[in-house]
Protein backbone atom coordinates (compact mmCIF):
# COMPACT_ATOMS: atom_id res chain seq x y z
CA UNK A 1 0.00 0.00 0.00
CA UNK A 2 2.86 2.36 0.76
CA UNK A 3 4.36 1.73 -2.68
CA UNK A 4 1.02 2.30 -4.34
CA UNK A 5 0.46 5.47 -2.29
CA UNK A 6 3.85 6.89 -3.16
CA UNK A 7 3.38 6.08 -6.81
CA UNK A 8 -0.08 7.65 -6.77
CA UNK A 9 1.21 10.82 -5.19
CA UNK A 10 4.01 11.03 -7.71
CA UNK A 11 1.50 10.51 -10.52
CA UNK A 12 -0.79 13.27 -9.25
CA UNK A 13 2.15 15.61 -8.89
CA UNK A 14 3.21 14.92 -12.48
CA UNK A 15 -0.36 15.52 -13.65
CA UNK A 16 -0.47 18.81 -11.76
CA UNK A 17 2.81 19.92 -13.31
CA UNK A 18 1.61 18.89 -16.75
CA UNK A 19 -1.69 20.77 -16.29
CA UNK A 20 0.17 23.82 -15.08
CA UNK A 21 2.50 23.61 -18.06
CA UNK A 22 -0.45 23.21 -20.39
CA UNK A 23 -2.07 26.26 -18.80
CA UNK A 24 1.07 28.28 -19.33
CA UNK A 25 1.32 27.03 -22.87
CA UNK A 26 -2.32 27.95 -23.49
CA UNK A 27 -1.78 31.43 -22.19
CA UNK A 28 1.30 31.84 -24.38
CA UNK A 29 -0.55 30.52 -27.38
CA UNK A 30 -3.52 32.79 -26.72
CA UNK A 31 -1.28 35.85 -26.37
CA UNK A 32 0.63 34.91 -29.54
CA UNK A 33 -2.57 34.45 -31.49
CA UNK A 34 -3.86 37.80 -30.29
CA UNK A 35 -0.67 39.56 -31.33
CA UNK A 36 -0.12 37.69 -34.59
CA UNK A 37 -3.67 37.20 -35.84
CA UNK A 38 -6.08 39.57 -34.13
CA UNK A 39 -4.09 42.82 -34.43
CA UNK A 40 -3.44 42.36 -38.17
CA UNK A 41 -7.12 41.63 -38.57
CA UNK A 42 -7.99 44.90 -36.86
CA UNK A 43 -5.47 46.71 -39.00
CA UNK A 44 -6.96 45.15 -42.11
CA UNK A 45 -10.43 46.26 -41.04
CA UNK A 46 -9.36 49.83 -40.49
CA UNK A 47 -5.79 50.54 -41.54
CA UNK A 48 -6.12 54.29 -41.20
CA UNK A 49 -7.19 54.22 -37.53
CA UNK A 50 -4.58 51.60 -36.58
CA UNK A 51 -1.78 53.57 -38.22
CA UNK A 52 -3.04 56.79 -36.66
CA UNK A 53 -3.07 55.16 -33.21
CA UNK A 54 0.49 53.84 -33.61
CA UNK A 55 1.92 57.10 -34.97
CA UNK A 56 0.18 59.17 -32.33
CA UNK A 57 1.68 57.09 -29.51
CA UNK A 58 5.11 57.29 -31.14
CA UNK A 59 4.92 61.05 -31.64
CA UNK A 60 3.80 61.70 -28.06
CA UNK A 61 6.60 59.46 -26.74
CA UNK A 62 9.21 61.36 -28.75
CA UNK A 63 7.75 64.72 -27.68
CA UNK A 64 7.88 63.69 -24.02
CA UNK A 65 11.49 62.57 -24.40
CA UNK A 66 12.59 65.76 -26.13
CA UNK A 67 10.70 68.21 -23.93
CA UNK A 68 12.58 69.29 -20.79
CA UNK A 69 10.86 69.03 -17.40
CA UNK A 70 8.74 71.97 -16.30
CA UNK A 71 10.34 74.26 -13.70
CA UNK A 72 6.97 75.16 -12.25
CA UNK A 73 3.62 73.37 -12.16
CA UNK A 74 1.56 73.78 -15.29
CA UNK A 75 -1.64 75.73 -15.28
CA UNK A 76 -3.23 72.34 -15.83
CA UNK A 77 -6.86 71.41 -15.49
CA UNK A 78 -8.79 72.89 -12.63
CA UNK A 79 -11.74 71.36 -10.88
CA UNK A 80 -14.76 71.38 -13.11
CA UNK A 81 -17.15 74.19 -12.34
CA UNK A 82 -20.77 74.68 -13.16
CA UNK A 83 -20.43 77.83 -15.24
CA UNK A 84 -19.89 77.70 -18.99
CA UNK A 85 -17.58 80.73 -18.89
CA UNK A 86 -15.04 78.88 -16.74
CA UNK A 87 -15.28 75.62 -18.70
CA UNK A 88 -14.35 77.35 -21.96
CA UNK A 89 -10.71 77.91 -20.94
CA UNK A 90 -10.38 74.78 -18.80
CA UNK A 91 -7.63 73.06 -20.81
CA UNK A 92 -3.95 72.24 -20.47
CA UNK A 93 -1.47 74.55 -22.16
CA UNK A 94 0.98 71.66 -22.44
CA UNK A 95 -1.43 70.06 -24.91
CA UNK A 96 -2.79 73.10 -26.76
CA UNK A 97 0.19 75.31 -27.57
CA UNK A 98 2.08 76.54 -30.65
CA UNK A 99 5.26 74.46 -30.16
CA UNK A 100 6.83 73.67 -33.57
CA UNK A 101 4.38 76.02 -35.28
CA UNK A 102 5.44 76.81 -38.83
CA UNK A 103 3.93 79.43 -41.10
CA UNK A 104 2.69 78.59 -44.57
CA UNK A 105 5.02 79.36 -47.42
CA UNK A 106 4.22 82.20 -49.77
CA UNK A 107 2.99 79.67 -52.33
CA UNK A 108 0.62 78.09 -49.82
CA UNK A 109 -0.59 81.30 -48.19
CA UNK A 110 -3.14 82.49 -50.79
CA UNK A 111 -4.83 79.07 -50.93
CA UNK A 112 -7.83 78.37 -48.72
CA UNK A 113 -7.47 75.54 -46.24
CA UNK A 114 -11.19 75.06 -45.68
CA UNK A 115 -11.28 72.19 -43.20
CA UNK A 116 -14.82 72.48 -41.82
CA UNK A 117 -17.41 72.08 -44.54
CA UNK A 118 -21.07 71.28 -44.75
CA UNK A 119 -22.08 67.66 -44.03
CA UNK A 120 -20.80 65.09 -44.78
CA UNK A 121 -17.58 66.97 -43.85
CA UNK A 122 -15.91 66.89 -40.45
CA UNK A 123 -16.95 69.38 -37.78
CA UNK A 124 -14.69 71.64 -35.78
CA UNK A 125 -15.75 69.88 -32.59
CA UNK A 126 -14.63 66.51 -33.92
CA UNK A 127 -11.45 68.09 -35.22
CA UNK A 128 -10.54 69.40 -31.78
CA UNK A 129 -11.26 66.09 -30.03
CA UNK A 130 -9.81 63.57 -32.47
CA UNK A 131 -7.28 65.39 -34.62
CA UNK A 132 -3.97 66.84 -33.55
CA UNK A 133 -3.94 70.67 -33.67
CA UNK A 134 -0.56 70.35 -35.38
CA UNK A 135 -2.37 68.87 -38.36
CA UNK A 136 -5.08 71.52 -38.32
CA UNK A 137 -2.71 74.48 -38.30
CA UNK A 138 -1.11 73.29 -41.53
CA UNK A 139 -4.16 74.71 -43.25
CA UNK A 140 -4.24 78.37 -44.08
CA UNK A 141 -7.24 78.74 -41.77
CA UNK A 142 -10.23 76.84 -40.40
CA UNK A 143 -13.78 77.96 -41.11
CA UNK A 144 -16.26 77.56 -38.26
CA UNK A 145 -20.04 77.87 -38.05
CA UNK A 146 -22.67 77.43 -35.35
CA UNK A 147 -24.04 74.25 -36.93
CA UNK A 148 -20.77 72.40 -36.28
CA UNK A 149 -21.26 72.28 -32.48
CA UNK A 150 -23.70 70.99 -29.89
CA UNK A 151 -24.00 74.18 -27.85
CA UNK A 152 -22.32 77.59 -27.48
CA UNK A 153 -20.10 76.51 -24.56
CA UNK A 154 -18.70 73.55 -26.48
CA UNK A 155 -18.12 75.77 -29.47
CA UNK A 156 -16.32 78.46 -27.47
CA UNK A 157 -14.10 75.88 -25.76
CA UNK A 158 -13.17 74.27 -29.08
CA UNK A 159 -12.29 77.60 -30.66
CA UNK A 160 -10.23 78.68 -27.62
CA UNK A 161 -8.20 75.46 -27.74
CA UNK A 162 -7.55 75.76 -31.47
CA UNK A 163 -6.57 79.42 -31.11
CA UNK A 164 -4.12 78.58 -28.29
CA UNK A 165 -2.50 75.97 -30.54
CA UNK A 166 -1.91 78.53 -33.29
CA UNK A 167 -4.74 77.50 -35.61
CA UNK A 168 -6.13 80.46 -37.54
CA UNK A 169 -9.89 80.28 -37.03
CA UNK A 170 -12.51 82.19 -39.00
CA UNK A 171 -15.95 82.34 -37.38
CA UNK A 172 -18.65 83.22 -39.91
CA UNK A 173 -21.62 83.64 -37.55
CA UNK A 174 -20.49 84.99 -34.18
CA UNK A 175 -23.18 86.12 -31.76
CA UNK A 176 -23.44 87.77 -28.35
CA UNK A 177 -23.38 84.45 -26.49
CA UNK A 178 -20.13 83.38 -28.14
CA UNK A 179 -18.59 86.76 -27.37
CA UNK A 180 -19.58 86.47 -23.70
CA UNK A 181 -18.01 83.01 -23.43
CA UNK A 182 -14.77 83.69 -25.31
CA UNK A 183 -14.25 87.32 -24.39
CA UNK A 184 -14.67 90.30 -26.71
CA UNK A 185 -11.06 90.51 -27.92
CA UNK A 186 -10.63 86.84 -28.84
CA UNK A 187 -14.07 86.70 -30.43
CA UNK A 188 -13.25 89.79 -32.48
CA UNK A 189 -10.03 88.19 -33.74
CA UNK A 190 -11.86 85.03 -34.81
CA UNK A 191 -14.31 87.03 -36.92
CA UNK A 192 -11.55 88.56 -39.05
CA UNK A 193 -11.61 87.11 -42.57
CA UNK A 194 -8.06 85.79 -43.27
CA UNK A 195 -8.63 84.69 -46.86
CA UNK A 196 -6.51 87.50 -48.27
CA UNK A 197 -3.65 87.15 -45.78
CA UNK A 198 -0.18 86.35 -47.03
CA UNK A 199 2.25 84.27 -44.95
CA UNK A 200 3.43 87.18 -42.77
CA UNK A 201 -0.05 88.54 -42.11
CA UNK A 202 -1.33 85.06 -41.29
CA UNK A 203 1.52 84.49 -38.82
CA UNK A 204 0.92 87.82 -37.08
CA UNK A 205 -2.81 87.06 -36.85
CA UNK A 206 -2.11 83.62 -35.41
CA UNK A 207 0.21 85.10 -32.79
CA UNK A 208 -2.43 87.59 -31.71
CA UNK A 209 -5.05 84.85 -31.42
CA UNK A 210 -2.88 82.42 -29.45
CA UNK A 211 -1.67 85.22 -27.17
CA UNK A 212 -5.23 86.29 -26.32
CA UNK A 213 -6.42 82.68 -25.84
CA UNK A 214 -3.59 81.84 -23.45
CA UNK A 215 -3.95 85.07 -21.50
CA UNK A 216 -7.68 84.43 -21.14
CA UNK A 217 -6.80 80.93 -19.95
CA UNK A 218 -4.52 82.41 -17.32
CA UNK A 219 -7.12 84.98 -16.27
CA UNK A 220 -9.75 82.26 -15.67
CA UNK A 221 -7.32 80.18 -13.56
CA UNK A 222 -6.57 80.66 -9.90
CA UNK A 223 -2.88 81.53 -10.43
CA UNK A 224 -1.38 84.99 -10.59
CA UNK A 225 1.19 85.77 -13.27
CA UNK A 226 4.70 85.68 -11.77
CA UNK A 227 6.48 88.94 -11.03
CA UNK A 228 9.01 89.83 -13.74
CA UNK A 229 12.07 92.04 -13.30
CA UNK A 230 13.53 93.74 -16.37
CA UNK A 231 17.33 93.87 -16.29
CA UNK A 232 18.44 96.90 -18.27
CA UNK A 233 22.15 97.74 -18.42
CA UNK A 234 23.14 100.83 -20.40
CA UNK A 235 26.28 102.88 -20.83
CA UNK A 236 24.82 105.26 -23.45
CA UNK A 237 22.78 108.11 -21.92
CA UNK A 238 21.26 109.01 -25.30
CA UNK A 239 19.49 105.64 -25.45
CA UNK A 240 18.08 105.69 -21.94
CA UNK A 241 14.78 107.47 -22.84
CA UNK A 242 14.09 104.96 -25.63
CA UNK A 243 14.86 101.98 -23.37
CA UNK A 244 12.65 103.29 -20.57
CA UNK A 245 9.83 103.97 -23.04
CA UNK A 246 10.01 100.39 -24.29
CA UNK A 247 9.85 99.08 -20.72
CA UNK A 248 6.98 101.41 -19.81
CA UNK A 249 4.94 100.30 -22.84
CA UNK A 250 4.74 96.68 -21.68
CA UNK A 251 1.23 95.41 -20.92
CA UNK A 252 2.37 92.72 -18.49
CA UNK A 253 0.68 93.42 -15.12
CA UNK A 254 3.50 92.59 -12.63
CA UNK A 255 6.70 94.35 -13.66
CA UNK A 256 9.66 96.07 -12.07
CA UNK A 257 12.87 97.51 -13.49
CA UNK A 258 16.44 96.94 -12.33
CA UNK A 259 18.40 99.65 -14.12
CA UNK A 260 22.19 99.35 -14.19
CA UNK A 261 23.93 102.60 -15.12
CA UNK A 262 27.09 101.18 -16.63
CA UNK A 263 29.65 103.96 -16.37
CA UNK A 264 27.15 106.85 -16.47
CA UNK A 265 28.67 110.16 -15.47
CA UNK A 266 25.67 112.38 -16.11
CA UNK A 267 23.38 114.12 -13.67
CA UNK A 268 21.75 111.73 -11.21
CA UNK A 269 18.66 113.90 -10.84
CA UNK A 270 17.82 113.60 -14.54
CA UNK A 271 17.98 109.80 -14.46
CA UNK A 272 15.92 109.64 -11.27
CA UNK A 273 13.26 111.83 -12.87
CA UNK A 274 12.99 109.53 -15.88
CA UNK A 275 12.84 106.42 -13.69
CA UNK A 276 10.19 107.95 -11.43
CA UNK A 277 7.88 108.40 -14.43
CA UNK A 278 7.64 104.64 -14.98
CA UNK A 279 4.27 103.00 -14.17
CA UNK A 280 5.95 100.29 -12.02
CA UNK A 281 8.67 100.14 -9.35
CA UNK A 282 12.26 100.67 -10.43
CA UNK A 283 15.67 100.38 -8.83
CA UNK A 284 18.80 102.06 -10.21
CA UNK A 285 22.34 100.92 -9.45
CA UNK A 286 25.71 102.21 -10.62
CA UNK A 287 28.54 100.13 -12.03
CA UNK A 288 32.00 101.27 -13.13
CA UNK A 289 32.57 101.50 -16.86
CA UNK A 290 35.46 99.03 -16.62
CA UNK A 291 33.23 96.27 -15.21
CA UNK A 292 32.32 93.49 -17.71
CA UNK A 293 28.68 93.32 -18.77
CA UNK A 294 28.18 89.94 -17.10
CA UNK A 295 29.18 91.39 -13.74
CA UNK A 296 26.86 94.35 -14.23
CA UNK A 297 23.93 92.03 -15.02
CA UNK A 298 24.66 89.98 -11.90
CA UNK A 299 24.51 93.14 -9.80
CA UNK A 300 21.23 94.12 -11.43
CA UNK A 301 19.83 90.62 -10.81
CA UNK A 302 20.84 90.91 -7.16
CA UNK A 303 18.87 94.15 -6.84
CA UNK A 304 15.79 92.70 -8.60
CA UNK A 305 12.94 91.17 -6.63
CA UNK A 306 10.97 89.38 -9.35
CA UNK A 307 10.51 85.65 -9.68
CA UNK A 308 11.50 85.85 -13.35
CA UNK A 309 14.28 87.94 -14.86
CA UNK A 310 14.35 89.18 -18.44
CA UNK A 311 17.10 91.09 -20.18
CA UNK A 312 16.44 94.10 -22.40
CA UNK A 313 19.02 95.96 -24.47
CA UNK A 314 19.01 99.73 -24.64
CA UNK A 315 19.28 99.93 -28.44
CA UNK A 316 16.72 97.34 -29.59
CA UNK A 317 12.99 97.86 -30.15
CA UNK A 318 10.29 95.97 -28.21
CA UNK A 319 6.56 95.69 -28.73
CA UNK A 320 4.10 96.15 -25.85
CA UNK A 321 3.34 92.39 -25.63
CA UNK A 322 7.00 91.36 -25.49
CA UNK A 323 7.15 90.28 -21.84
CA UNK A 324 3.79 88.51 -22.12
CA UNK A 325 5.11 86.46 -25.04
CA UNK A 326 8.13 85.30 -23.05
CA UNK A 327 6.16 84.39 -19.92
CA UNK A 328 3.56 82.44 -21.88
CA UNK A 329 6.26 80.61 -23.85
CA UNK A 330 7.92 79.59 -20.60
CA UNK A 331 4.60 78.31 -19.29
CA UNK A 332 3.76 75.98 -22.17
CA UNK A 333 7.32 74.98 -23.10
CA UNK A 334 8.63 74.07 -19.65
CA UNK A 335 12.08 75.43 -20.54
CA UNK A 336 14.36 77.18 -18.07
CA UNK A 337 15.49 79.79 -20.62
CA UNK A 338 13.14 81.40 -23.13
CA UNK A 339 14.11 83.92 -25.78
CA UNK A 340 12.77 85.32 -29.03
CA UNK A 341 14.14 84.60 -32.46
CA UNK A 342 16.06 87.26 -34.37
CA UNK A 343 13.66 87.48 -37.30
CA UNK A 344 13.61 91.27 -37.77
CA UNK A 345 16.64 93.53 -37.91
CA UNK A 346 16.86 97.25 -38.64
CA UNK A 347 20.04 98.43 -40.35
CA UNK A 348 20.55 102.06 -39.42
CA UNK A 349 23.18 102.95 -42.03
CA UNK A 350 21.21 101.96 -45.18
CA UNK A 351 17.87 102.60 -43.39
CA UNK A 352 16.47 99.17 -44.19
CA UNK A 353 14.49 96.56 -42.25
CA UNK A 354 15.25 92.95 -43.13
CA UNK A 355 13.14 89.88 -42.42
CA UNK A 356 15.51 86.98 -41.97
CA UNK A 357 14.85 83.30 -41.21
CA UNK A 358 11.07 83.68 -40.97
CA UNK A 359 9.24 80.75 -39.46
CA UNK A 360 12.18 79.45 -37.43
CA UNK A 361 10.71 80.24 -34.03
CA UNK A 362 8.65 78.12 -31.61
CA UNK A 363 11.09 75.25 -31.12
CA UNK A 364 13.71 73.93 -28.71
CA UNK A 365 16.65 75.38 -30.58
CA UNK A 366 19.48 77.68 -29.54
CA UNK A 367 20.44 79.21 -32.88
CA UNK A 368 19.25 82.69 -33.78
CA UNK A 369 18.47 83.50 -30.15
CA UNK A 370 18.07 87.21 -29.41
CA UNK A 371 20.29 87.93 -26.42
CA UNK A 372 18.27 91.01 -25.54
CA UNK A 373 15.16 88.90 -24.92
CA UNK A 374 16.39 86.16 -22.57
CA UNK A 375 14.04 85.24 -19.71
CA UNK A 376 15.07 82.98 -16.82
CA UNK A 377 13.89 82.36 -13.27
CA UNK A 378 15.95 83.97 -10.53
CA UNK A 379 16.40 80.60 -8.82
CA UNK A 380 17.66 78.99 -12.03
CA UNK A 381 20.10 81.84 -12.60
CA UNK A 382 21.48 81.41 -9.10
CA UNK A 383 21.67 77.64 -9.55
CA UNK A 384 24.02 77.91 -12.54
CA UNK A 385 26.18 80.58 -10.94
CA UNK A 386 24.76 83.70 -12.61
CA UNK A 387 25.98 85.48 -15.71
CA UNK A 388 29.57 84.94 -16.69
CA UNK A 389 31.89 87.89 -16.10
CA UNK A 390 32.64 88.45 -19.77
CA UNK A 391 32.49 91.74 -21.71
CA UNK A 392 30.29 90.27 -24.47
CA UNK A 393 28.59 87.03 -25.45
CA UNK A 394 27.18 86.57 -21.96
CA UNK A 395 23.75 85.68 -23.42
CA UNK A 396 24.84 82.59 -25.34
CA UNK A 397 27.11 81.57 -22.46
CA UNK A 398 24.08 81.63 -20.18
CA UNK A 399 22.10 79.42 -22.57
CA UNK A 400 25.00 76.95 -22.82
CA UNK A 401 25.38 76.84 -19.02
CA UNK A 402 21.69 75.99 -18.66
CA UNK A 403 21.99 73.20 -21.22
CA UNK A 404 25.06 71.79 -19.47
CA UNK A 405 23.13 71.78 -16.19
CA UNK A 406 20.35 69.69 -17.77
CA UNK A 407 17.87 72.50 -18.39
CA UNK A 408 16.01 73.45 -21.52
CA UNK A 409 16.21 76.43 -23.87
CA UNK A 410 13.18 77.42 -25.93
CA UNK A 411 13.02 79.89 -28.79
CA UNK A 412 9.66 81.50 -29.43
CA UNK A 413 8.57 83.66 -32.36
CA UNK A 414 10.34 86.91 -33.22
CA UNK A 415 7.27 89.12 -33.50
CA UNK A 416 7.42 92.12 -31.20
CA UNK A 417 11.19 92.50 -31.32
CA UNK A 418 13.54 94.24 -33.77
CA UNK A 419 17.29 94.04 -33.42
CA UNK A 420 18.82 97.39 -34.27
CA UNK A 421 22.16 97.32 -36.07
CA UNK A 422 23.84 100.71 -35.72
CA UNK A 423 27.47 99.57 -35.89
CA UNK A 424 28.40 100.50 -32.30
CA UNK A 425 29.24 97.90 -29.64
CA UNK A 426 27.50 94.84 -31.10
CA UNK A 427 28.22 91.41 -29.67
CA UNK A 428 27.91 89.89 -33.12
CA UNK A 429 30.46 91.69 -35.26
CA UNK A 430 28.82 91.31 -38.68
CA UNK A 431 28.46 94.07 -41.22
CA UNK A 432 25.25 95.11 -42.94
CA UNK A 433 26.09 93.21 -46.12
CA UNK A 434 25.65 89.91 -44.30
CA UNK A 435 22.09 90.83 -43.28
CA UNK A 436 21.22 92.16 -46.73
CA UNK A 437 22.52 89.07 -48.53
CA UNK A 438 20.78 86.58 -46.21
CA UNK A 439 17.47 88.45 -45.89
CA UNK A 440 14.22 86.96 -47.15
CA UNK A 441 12.67 90.38 -47.56
CA UNK A 442 14.00 93.95 -47.39
CA UNK A 443 11.74 96.90 -46.55
CA UNK A 444 12.80 100.57 -46.72
CA UNK A 445 12.88 102.39 -43.41
CA UNK A 446 12.10 100.97 -39.98
CA UNK A 447 9.14 98.61 -40.58
CA UNK A 448 7.73 98.47 -37.07
CA UNK A 449 4.22 97.38 -38.06
CA UNK A 450 5.54 94.26 -39.80
CA UNK A 451 7.06 93.11 -36.51
CA UNK A 452 3.97 93.93 -34.45
CA UNK A 453 5.49 96.96 -32.69
CA UNK A 454 3.74 100.20 -31.84
CA UNK A 455 4.66 102.64 -34.65
CA UNK A 456 5.09 105.43 -32.08
CA UNK A 457 8.51 104.01 -31.16
CA UNK A 458 11.50 104.93 -33.26
CA UNK A 459 15.16 103.88 -32.98
CA UNK A 460 17.18 106.57 -31.27
CA UNK A 461 20.52 107.92 -32.45
CA UNK A 462 23.43 105.97 -31.04
CA UNK A 463 26.55 107.46 -29.56
CA UNK A 464 29.29 106.19 -27.35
Amino acid sequence: MRVFHSRGVAFLQRVRRDVRSLGDAWRVARWTAWRVLWLPALAAINKRHAAWWFLRRRRFALAAWRRPPAPTPSLGRRQRTSTDEERVFDFDLRTYNPIHWRPATREEAPALGRFCTEPPGATAEVAARRLDPVRLRRHHHVVDARAFHRDPATRAGTLARLAAAGVVVHVVDADARLQALMGPELCKLTTVDPRGFDADQRELHSIRMRREAMRSHWARSSRRPPAVSILLATRRPALLPQALAAAASQTYPRLELALALHGHEGAVAEVEEQVAALPFPATAIRAPRSAPLGQVLNEAAGAAGGTLLTKMDDDDLYGPEHVWDLVLAREYSGAQVVAKAVEFAYLAAPDRTVRRASGTGESYRTDLLAGGTLLIAADDLERIGGWRNVPRGEDMQLARDVLRAGGGVYRTHGTGFIQVRHGVGHTWQADDRHFLLTAERIVPGCALAAAGIDPVLRPAAVGR
